[in-house]
């Protein structure tokens, strides 16, 4: 006798709840984080200027030594991370609106990557680049760089342990 009884069409009709319901989830989460890596891309861009006069400036000396305290080095491998992340996580997000498995795991382990770069980059900021800024108190920018660290660090964790549960994890097999 095929399973037609009530409990089996209730059980049913749960799992195609729930499952729509991580559908949206999904949705929502990819769609948040296109718009984030798009901001952050899009700051990247427009701060290519600021990238050319540091060029500038580094060809002005002789030896390459600007007179100024920045290291420089410090600076573009922490733009170039940030360049490079954001992308990661922009493709990786549209993708994972498509329910590819595959995206959906560089996904998580490009959020993993960011959230170490922002508890790393605002000390980084702190020592290396607000040491030249003259007149502007150090303290509040780096609690207000955490801050945002912070923030956008637990939204991360929470999309990770929501792409990472089973149920959701269905949705891309």
């Amino acid at each position: 006798m095929p399973p037609f009884g009530e409990k089996y069409l209730r059980e049913n009709m749960e799992t195609l709840v729930l499952q729509k319901k991580n559908q949206e989830v999904v949705n929502i989460f990819s769609w948040v984080l296109i718009v984030i890596s798009a901001f952050v891309l899009l700051r990247s861009i427009l701060f290519l200027n600021g990238y050319s006069s540091m060029i500038k400036m580094q060809l002005i000396t002789k030896n390459f030594d600007p007179p100024v305290g920045i290291n420089f080095t410090l600076y573009f491998i922490q733009s170039g991370l940030e360049l490079l992340l954001s992308i990661v996580v922009f493709v990786s997000a549209t993708f994972v609106l498509k329910y590819s498995n595959r995206w959906r795991k560089v996904l998580v382990y490009g959020l993993i990557i960011s959230i170490i770069f922002l508890m790393v980059s605002p000390i980084i900021s702190y020592y290396n680049i607000d040491n030249v800024i003259v007149g502007v108190d150090k303290i509040p920018r780096l609690i207000w760089r955490y801050s945002l660290s912070i923030i956008l660090s637990t939204f991360f964790i929470f999309v990770i342990i929501k792409l990472s549960k089973e149920e959701v994890k269905l949705l891309f097999r």
